[in-house]
Protein backbone atom coordinates (compact mmCIF):
# COMPACT_ATOMS: atom_id res chain seq x y z
CA UNK A 1 0.00 0.00 0.00
CA UNK A 2 1.10 3.54 -0.02
CA UNK A 3 3.43 5.41 2.82
CA UNK A 4 4.09 8.84 3.59
CA UNK A 5 7.82 10.20 3.89
CA UNK A 6 8.45 13.49 4.88
CA UNK A 7 11.89 15.74 3.51
CA UNK A 8 12.13 18.90 4.69
CA UNK A 9 14.72 20.19 2.36
CA UNK A 10 12.10 20.45 -0.33
CA UNK A 11 9.73 22.90 -1.11
CA UNK A 12 6.71 19.86 -1.55
CA UNK A 13 8.12 18.09 1.50
CA UNK A 14 5.34 15.53 1.97
CA UNK A 15 6.07 12.66 -0.46
CA UNK A 16 3.43 9.77 -0.83
CA UNK A 17 5.26 6.37 -2.64
CA UNK A 18 3.41 3.93 -3.66
CA UNK A 19 3.83 0.52 -6.18
CA UNK A 20 1.99 0.14 -9.40
CA UNK A 21 0.64 -2.83 -8.75
CA UNK A 22 0.55 -3.12 -12.62
CA UNK A 23 3.67 -2.71 -13.05
CA UNK A 24 5.36 -2.81 -10.26
CA UNK A 25 6.90 0.37 -10.50
CA UNK A 26 7.68 2.74 -7.96
CA UNK A 27 5.70 5.61 -7.90
CA UNK A 28 6.09 9.50 -6.10
CA UNK A 29 3.98 12.18 -6.01
CA UNK A 30 4.86 15.62 -3.80
CA UNK A 31 2.25 17.85 -1.41
CA UNK A 32 2.49 21.03 0.27
CA UNK A 33 0.63 19.29 3.46
CA UNK A 34 0.33 16.32 5.74
CA UNK A 35 -3.81 16.57 5.34
CA UNK A 36 -3.54 16.15 1.63
CA UNK A 37 -0.84 13.67 1.42
CA UNK A 38 -2.87 11.72 4.06
CA UNK A 39 -5.76 12.34 1.72
CA UNK A 40 -4.19 10.58 -1.28
CA UNK A 41 -2.11 8.34 0.08
CA UNK A 42 -5.78 6.82 1.43
CA UNK A 43 -7.25 7.43 -2.07
CA UNK A 44 -4.42 5.59 -3.76
CA UNK A 45 -4.35 2.62 -0.58
CA UNK A 46 -8.15 1.98 -1.35
CA UNK A 47 -7.98 1.87 -5.03
CA UNK A 48 -5.00 -0.68 -4.61
CA UNK A 49 -7.00 -2.86 -2.14
CA UNK A 50 -10.30 -2.50 -4.56
CA UNK A 51 -8.65 -3.33 -7.97
CA UNK A 52 -9.65 -0.12 -9.65
CA UNK A 53 -6.10 1.48 -9.54
CA UNK A 54 -5.21 3.93 -12.34
CA UNK A 55 -1.73 4.69 -13.50
CA UNK A 56 -1.64 8.81 -12.91
CA UNK A 57 1.24 9.46 -15.26
CA UNK A 58 0.21 11.45 -17.92
CA UNK A 59 0.72 9.75 -20.73
CA UNK A 60 0.05 12.30 -24.28
CA UNK A 61 -2.75 11.04 -26.20
CA UNK A 62 -0.40 11.40 -28.83
CA UNK A 63 2.05 9.14 -27.78
CA UNK A 64 -0.67 6.55 -26.87
CA UNK A 65 -2.28 6.61 -30.14
CA UNK A 66 0.86 6.44 -32.01
CA UNK A 67 1.90 3.33 -29.90
CA UNK A 68 -1.74 1.65 -30.16
CA UNK A 69 -1.19 2.09 -34.18
CA UNK A 70 1.83 0.34 -33.73
CA UNK A 71 0.29 -2.64 -31.46
CA UNK A 72 -2.82 -2.93 -33.82
CA UNK A 73 -0.56 -2.88 -36.97
CA UNK A 74 -0.04 -6.98 -37.21
CA UNK A 75 -4.08 -7.61 -36.66
CA UNK A 76 -5.82 -5.72 -39.24
CA UNK A 77 -5.32 -5.73 -42.80
CA UNK A 78 -2.93 -3.02 -44.12
CA UNK A 79 -6.60 -0.77 -45.18
CA UNK A 80 -7.83 -0.54 -42.33
CA UNK A 81 -4.11 0.33 -40.42
CA UNK A 82 -4.09 3.21 -43.55
CA UNK A 83 -7.43 4.06 -41.97
CA UNK A 84 -6.33 4.08 -38.78
CA UNK A 85 -3.93 6.12 -39.38
CA UNK A 86 -5.46 8.82 -41.51
CA UNK A 87 -8.17 9.47 -38.45
CA UNK A 88 -5.52 9.24 -36.01
CA UNK A 89 -3.05 11.52 -37.27
CA UNK A 90 -5.27 14.04 -38.65
CA UNK A 91 -8.11 14.39 -36.87
CA UNK A 92 -7.27 12.82 -33.72
CA UNK A 93 -3.76 14.18 -32.62
CA UNK A 94 -4.47 16.81 -35.38
CA UNK A 95 -1.99 18.88 -37.86
CA UNK A 96 -0.05 22.08 -36.59
CA UNK A 97 -0.38 24.38 -39.51
CA UNK A 98 3.39 26.61 -39.20
CA UNK A 99 1.90 29.30 -40.82
CA UNK A 100 -0.46 30.19 -38.89
CA UNK A 101 0.83 31.11 -35.34
CA UNK A 102 1.06 26.84 -34.90
CA UNK A 103 -2.54 26.33 -34.57
CA UNK A 104 -3.55 22.79 -34.50
CA UNK A 105 -6.43 21.90 -37.17
CA UNK A 106 -8.99 20.57 -35.51
CA UNK A 107 -8.53 23.00 -32.75
CA UNK A 108 -10.22 20.91 -30.18
CA UNK A 109 -8.20 17.72 -31.46
CA UNK A 110 -6.53 16.23 -28.85
CA UNK A 111 -2.57 16.68 -29.68
CA UNK A 112 -0.69 15.91 -26.59
CA UNK A 113 -3.20 16.23 -23.86
CA UNK A 114 -2.70 13.46 -21.78
CA UNK A 115 -5.07 10.83 -22.10
CA UNK A 116 -6.29 11.01 -18.10
CA UNK A 117 -7.65 14.47 -19.01
CA UNK A 118 -10.25 13.88 -21.85
CA UNK A 119 -13.81 14.15 -21.25
CA UNK A 120 -17.21 13.13 -22.61
CA UNK A 121 -17.36 16.96 -22.88
CA UNK A 122 -14.18 17.42 -24.70
CA UNK A 123 -14.99 15.26 -27.17
CA UNK A 124 -18.19 16.70 -27.59
CA UNK A 125 -16.42 20.05 -28.68
CA UNK A 126 -14.27 18.03 -31.25
CA UNK A 127 -17.05 16.01 -32.52
CA UNK A 128 -19.15 19.38 -32.99
CA UNK A 129 -16.74 21.43 -34.71
CA UNK A 130 -15.75 18.30 -37.44
CA UNK A 131 -19.73 18.50 -38.01
CA UNK A 132 -19.82 21.70 -38.52
CA UNK A 133 -17.76 21.75 -41.40
CA UNK A 134 -18.83 20.52 -45.14
CA UNK A 135 -15.70 18.32 -45.19
CA UNK A 136 -15.36 15.74 -43.46
CA UNK A 137 -18.98 14.70 -43.50
CA UNK A 138 -20.67 13.10 -40.99
CA UNK A 139 -20.07 9.26 -42.17
CA UNK A 140 -16.32 10.50 -41.90
CA UNK A 141 -16.76 11.96 -38.14
CA UNK A 142 -18.47 8.83 -37.51
CA UNK A 143 -15.66 6.48 -37.87
CA UNK A 144 -13.09 9.18 -36.52
CA UNK A 145 -15.17 8.54 -33.22
CA UNK A 146 -15.20 4.91 -33.59
CA UNK A 147 -11.38 5.02 -33.79
CA UNK A 148 -11.30 7.11 -30.73
CA UNK A 149 -13.71 5.07 -28.70
CA UNK A 150 -11.44 2.06 -29.87
CA UNK A 151 -8.15 3.83 -28.64
CA UNK A 152 -9.67 4.99 -25.56
CA UNK A 153 -11.15 1.65 -24.70
CA UNK A 154 -7.78 0.16 -24.72
CA UNK A 155 -6.43 2.44 -22.36
CA UNK A 156 -8.92 1.34 -20.52
CA UNK A 157 -8.39 -1.63 -20.41
CA UNK A 158 -4.36 -0.97 -20.19
CA UNK A 159 -5.70 0.79 -16.54
CA UNK A 160 -4.40 4.03 -18.23
CA UNK A 161 -7.88 5.30 -17.42
CA UNK A 162 -10.46 4.01 -15.30
CA UNK A 163 -13.57 4.67 -17.49
CA UNK A 164 -14.01 5.13 -21.25
CA UNK A 165 -15.56 8.96 -21.65
CA UNK A 166 -17.04 7.85 -24.78
CA UNK A 167 -19.77 5.79 -22.81
CA UNK A 168 -21.26 9.69 -22.06
CA UNK A 169 -20.66 11.17 -25.38
CA UNK A 170 -23.84 12.47 -27.39
CA UNK A 171 -24.52 10.59 -30.67
CA UNK A 172 -25.54 12.21 -33.90
CA UNK A 173 -27.36 11.11 -36.91
CA UNK A 174 -25.62 10.01 -39.95
CA UNK A 175 -27.11 10.36 -43.49
CA UNK A 176 -28.08 6.52 -44.69
CA UNK A 177 -26.65 5.77 -48.09
CA UNK A 178 -28.99 5.53 -50.90
CA UNK A 179 -30.11 1.64 -51.69
CA UNK A 180 -28.07 1.93 -54.90
CA UNK A 181 -27.24 -1.05 -56.98
CA UNK A 182 -27.47 -2.43 -60.69
CA UNK A 183 -30.74 -4.29 -61.87
CA UNK A 184 -30.50 -7.43 -64.18
CA UNK A 185 -31.19 -5.78 -67.22
CA UNK A 186 -28.63 -2.79 -65.89
CA UNK A 187 -25.91 -4.86 -65.34
CA UNK A 188 -26.40 -6.87 -68.75
CA UNK A 189 -25.95 -3.07 -70.22
CA UNK A 190 -23.17 -2.19 -68.15
CA UNK A 191 -21.24 -5.76 -69.05
CA UNK A 192 -21.66 -4.89 -72.65
CA UNK A 193 -19.96 -1.30 -72.43
CA UNK A 194 -16.66 -2.74 -70.47
CA UNK A 195 -15.57 -5.20 -73.31
CA UNK A 196 -15.16 -9.25 -72.54
CA UNK A 197 -12.14 -9.35 -69.56
CA UNK A 198 -13.87 -6.27 -67.42
CA UNK A 199 -17.40 -8.02 -68.20
CA UNK A 200 -16.28 -11.27 -66.91
CA UNK A 201 -15.01 -10.07 -64.06
CA UNK A 202 -18.04 -7.46 -63.45
CA UNK A 203 -19.78 -10.42 -63.91
CA UNK A 204 -18.62 -12.41 -61.42
CA UNK A 205 -18.64 -9.87 -59.02
CA UNK A 206 -22.03 -9.40 -59.10
CA UNK A 207 -23.71 -13.15 -60.01
CA UNK A 208 -21.07 -14.64 -56.61
CA UNK A 209 -21.38 -11.38 -54.13
CA UNK A 210 -17.48 -10.59 -54.49
CA UNK A 211 -15.79 -8.23 -53.16
CA UNK A 212 -13.27 -6.29 -55.58
CA UNK A 213 -10.12 -7.67 -53.69
CA UNK A 214 -11.33 -10.95 -53.40
CA UNK A 215 -12.60 -11.31 -57.13
CA UNK A 216 -8.78 -9.50 -58.37
CA UNK A 217 -6.89 -11.88 -55.84
CA UNK A 218 -9.11 -14.96 -57.57
CA UNK A 219 -6.43 -18.34 -58.75
CA UNK A 220 -7.13 -20.59 -61.45
CA UNK A 221 -7.14 -23.63 -58.38
CA UNK A 222 -9.76 -21.31 -56.82
CA UNK A 223 -12.13 -22.55 -59.65
CA UNK A 224 -14.13 -25.66 -60.11
CA UNK A 225 -15.92 -24.94 -63.45
CA UNK A 226 -17.19 -28.76 -63.50
CA UNK A 227 -18.83 -28.36 -60.23
CA UNK A 228 -20.19 -24.67 -60.56
CA UNK A 229 -18.20 -23.82 -57.45
CA UNK A 230 -15.61 -21.18 -56.29
CA UNK A 231 -13.70 -20.83 -53.26
CA UNK A 232 -12.75 -17.80 -51.73
CA UNK A 233 -9.53 -18.29 -49.70
CA UNK A 234 -7.70 -14.93 -50.55
CA UNK A 235 -7.63 -11.54 -51.71
CA UNK A 236 -5.25 -9.27 -53.30
CA UNK A 237 -4.62 -5.53 -51.43
CA UNK A 238 -2.21 -2.84 -52.88
CA UNK A 239 -0.51 -0.58 -50.17
CA UNK A 240 0.44 2.66 -50.20
CA UNK A 241 3.62 3.53 -51.59
CA UNK A 242 5.37 5.56 -48.21
CA UNK A 243 4.52 1.94 -46.84
CA UNK A 244 6.61 -0.55 -48.95
CA UNK A 245 10.24 -0.39 -49.14
CA UNK A 246 11.79 0.88 -52.29
CA UNK A 247 11.73 -2.00 -55.00
CA UNK A 248 9.07 -3.89 -53.27
CA UNK A 249 6.02 -4.51 -54.94
CA UNK A 250 3.09 -3.04 -53.61
CA UNK A 251 0.60 -5.41 -53.64
CA UNK A 252 0.10 -7.97 -51.44
CA UNK A 253 -2.31 -11.70 -51.73
CA UNK A 254 -3.84 -12.08 -48.10
CA UNK A 255 -6.68 -13.94 -45.91
CA UNK A 256 -9.73 -12.71 -46.75
CA UNK A 257 -11.27 -9.84 -44.48
CA UNK A 258 -13.06 -11.85 -41.98
CA UNK A 259 -13.29 -16.14 -41.01
CA UNK A 260 -16.27 -15.18 -42.96
CA UNK A 261 -15.30 -14.52 -45.84
CA UNK A 262 -13.28 -17.78 -46.57
CA UNK A 263 -16.42 -19.27 -48.45
CA UNK A 264 -17.17 -21.59 -50.96
CA UNK A 265 -19.87 -19.61 -53.31
CA UNK A 266 -21.64 -21.31 -55.86
CA UNK A 267 -20.90 -20.35 -59.78
CA UNK A 268 -24.39 -19.95 -61.55
CA UNK A 269 -24.40 -22.33 -64.76
CA UNK A 270 -25.27 -19.59 -66.93
CA UNK A 271 -22.13 -17.79 -66.23
CA UNK A 272 -19.66 -20.56 -66.43
CA UNK A 273 -19.07 -20.69 -70.33
CA UNK A 274 -18.38 -16.98 -70.00
CA UNK A 275 -15.58 -18.00 -67.21
CA UNK A 276 -14.33 -21.18 -69.28
CA UNK A 277 -13.47 -19.02 -72.63
CA UNK A 278 -12.77 -15.82 -70.21
CA UNK A 279 -9.50 -18.55 -69.08
CA UNK A 280 -8.67 -19.72 -73.04
CA UNK A 281 -8.66 -16.59 -74.06
CA UNK A 282 -5.93 -15.79 -71.00
CA UNK A 283 -3.94 -18.31 -72.81
CA UNK A 284 -0.28 -18.18 -72.54
CA UNK A 285 -0.38 -14.41 -71.35
CA UNK A 286 2.80 -13.88 -68.66
CA UNK A 287 0.52 -15.18 -65.43
CA UNK A 288 3.08 -16.08 -62.67
CA UNK A 289 0.64 -16.06 -59.66
CA UNK A 290 -2.19 -18.17 -61.67
CA UNK A 291 -4.40 -15.18 -61.27
CA UNK A 292 -8.05 -15.32 -63.13
CA UNK A 293 -7.78 -11.53 -63.96
CA UNK A 294 -3.67 -10.56 -64.29
CA UNK A 295 -3.27 -7.46 -65.64
CA UNK A 296 -0.78 -7.33 -68.35
CA UNK A 297 2.22 -7.86 -66.49
CA UNK A 298 0.85 -10.79 -64.64
CA UNK A 299 0.48 -8.72 -61.27
CA UNK A 300 -2.92 -8.13 -59.58
CA UNK A 301 -5.02 -5.39 -60.66
CA UNK A 302 -5.50 -1.47 -59.59
CA UNK A 303 -8.91 -1.63 -58.08
CA UNK A 304 -8.60 2.06 -57.94
CA UNK A 305 -7.62 1.46 -62.00
CA UNK A 306 -10.36 -0.94 -62.45
CA UNK A 307 -12.92 1.74 -60.96
CA UNK A 308 -11.06 4.91 -62.48
CA UNK A 309 -11.22 3.70 -66.52
CA UNK A 310 -13.17 0.83 -66.72
CA UNK A 311 -16.75 0.88 -63.89
CA UNK A 312 -16.71 4.84 -63.83
CA UNK A 313 -17.05 5.19 -67.81
CA UNK A 314 -19.58 2.34 -68.17
CA UNK A 315 -21.60 3.34 -65.45
CA UNK A 316 -21.87 7.32 -66.59
CA UNK A 317 -22.32 5.78 -70.02
CA UNK A 318 -25.84 4.45 -68.94
CA UNK A 319 -26.70 7.45 -66.78
CA UNK A 320 -26.25 5.92 -63.59
CA UNK A 321 -24.69 7.62 -60.25
CA UNK A 322 -23.91 7.06 -57.00
CA UNK A 323 -23.36 2.95 -57.33
CA UNK A 324 -19.68 1.52 -56.63
CA UNK A 325 -17.83 -1.82 -57.33
CA UNK A 326 -18.96 -2.68 -53.71
CA UNK A 327 -22.83 -2.73 -54.63
CA UNK A 328 -22.37 -5.29 -56.49
CA UNK A 329 -22.89 -7.62 -53.28
CA UNK A 330 -26.38 -5.79 -53.10
CA UNK A 331 -27.47 -7.28 -57.02
CA UNK A 332 -26.18 -10.13 -55.62
CA UNK A 333 -28.53 -9.82 -52.55
CA UNK A 334 -31.55 -8.82 -54.64
CA UNK A 335 -31.13 -11.44 -57.08
CA UNK A 336 -31.17 -14.03 -54.46
CA UNK A 337 -34.22 -11.79 -52.47
CA UNK A 338 -36.30 -11.73 -55.46
CA UNK A 339 -35.17 -15.95 -55.72
CA UNK A 340 -36.60 -16.58 -52.27
CA UNK A 341 -32.98 -17.61 -51.22
CA UNK A 342 -33.01 -17.61 -47.48
CA UNK A 343 -31.51 -14.75 -45.57
CA UNK A 344 -28.65 -17.44 -43.57
CA UNK A 345 -27.89 -18.31 -46.66
CA UNK A 346 -27.22 -15.28 -48.23
CA UNK A 347 -25.10 -14.28 -45.60
CA UNK A 348 -22.81 -17.14 -45.97
CA UNK A 349 -22.08 -16.52 -49.20
CA UNK A 350 -21.33 -12.86 -49.58
CA UNK A 351 -19.00 -13.23 -46.46
CA UNK A 352 -20.66 -11.35 -43.91
CA UNK A 353 -19.36 -12.28 -40.23
CA UNK A 354 -23.28 -10.72 -38.54
CA UNK A 355 -26.12 -11.58 -40.16
CA UNK A 356 -27.32 -8.23 -39.39
CA UNK A 357 -25.28 -6.61 -41.98
CA UNK A 358 -26.84 -9.25 -44.47
CA UNK A 359 -30.78 -8.33 -43.08
CA UNK A 360 -30.28 -4.27 -43.49
CA UNK A 361 -29.92 -4.96 -47.04
CA UNK A 362 -32.10 -8.13 -47.36
CA UNK A 363 -35.16 -5.96 -46.01
CA UNK A 364 -34.51 -2.72 -47.74
CA UNK A 365 -34.78 -4.54 -50.73
CA UNK A 366 -37.35 -7.29 -50.14
CA UNK A 367 -39.77 -4.14 -48.70
CA UNK A 368 -39.37 -2.55 -52.31
CA UNK A 369 -40.22 -6.17 -54.59
CA UNK A 370 -43.62 -6.53 -55.33
CA UNK A 371 -45.35 -10.13 -53.90
CA UNK A 372 -44.59 -13.03 -55.99
CA UNK A 373 -47.24 -15.05 -57.51
CA UNK A 374 -47.53 -17.75 -55.21
CA UNK A 375 -47.34 -15.36 -52.34
CA UNK A 376 -50.43 -13.41 -53.28
CA UNK A 377 -52.32 -16.71 -53.76
CA UNK A 378 -51.15 -17.73 -50.28
CA UNK A 379 -52.29 -14.42 -49.08
CA UNK A 380 -55.69 -14.38 -50.81
CA UNK A 381 -56.21 -17.46 -49.41
CA UNK A 382 -55.73 -16.38 -45.77
CA UNK A 383 -57.83 -13.12 -46.35
CA UNK A 384 -60.58 -15.56 -47.66
CA UNK A 385 -60.95 -17.45 -44.22
CA UNK A 386 -61.05 -13.74 -42.46
CA UNK A 387 -63.91 -12.36 -44.84
CA UNK A 388 -67.83 -12.57 -44.23
CA UNK A 389 -69.65 -14.68 -46.69
CA UNK A 390 -70.84 -12.67 -49.80
CA UNK A 391 -74.54 -11.64 -49.95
Amino acid sequence: MASIIKRADRPLPWVVAWRDPATKEQRRKAFATKRAADGFRDTVSTEVRQGTYIDRKPIPFSAFAADWLARTKPTVSPNTHALHEWAVNKYLIGTVDEKNQGRREPEHAFGTMPVQNITAERIERWQAELLGKKKPGPRSVEIFRTVLGTILEDARKKRRIFLNPMQDVRHFDVPKRELEYLRPEELKAFCAKVGAFYGVLFLLMALCGLRIGEALGLQRPDLDLTRGRLHVQRQAVWLRKKDVAPGEPRWRIVEPKSKAGNRVVEIPALLAPFLQLHLETLGQARNPLGLVFPSEDGTPLHPGNVRRRHFAPALAALGKTGIRPHDFRRTFIAMHVEAGTHPKQIQERVGHSDIRLTMDVYGKIAGTMALSREQVARLDAVTARALPAAR
